[in-house]
């Protein structure tokens, strides 16, 4: 073999490693890319979730509150019961108004 030749066939091994290296270069970083996109995407998920979650937990607080209120209470209960469900003693009269125009 002849040292132009051995010189040649090491430069194609050294070009062929690197194009080897280049592609498995692109191929992981790729994977890191879809990685990354997909964790955004989780993370976002995760915030509105979250969001859902303080705003269920309010709303459970509240209707809590609310029911305890009317366990507690009785002012507010017979408030409520008098204006939701239109109930009154037995020695009061009703009137009742219509908002049509």
């Amino acid at each position: 073999m002849s040292k132009g030749s051995a010189h040649r066939k090491e430069r194609v091994i050294v070009l062929m490693l690197l194009g080897m290296l280049m592609v498995l270069v692109i191929f992981f970083s790729s994977l890191i890319l879809q990685t990354y996109r997909e964790y955004k995407n989780f993370r976002a998920r995760e915030v509105r979730i979250e969001a859902k979650l303080t705003q269920a937990r309010k709303e459970f607080e509240q209707k809590e509150a609310y029911l305890a209120r009317l366990l507690e209470d009785p002012e507010f209960l017979e408030r409520v019961v008098r204006e939701r469900l239109g109930y009154s003693r037995p020695d009061e009269l009703l009137f009742r108004f219509s908002d049509e125009n």
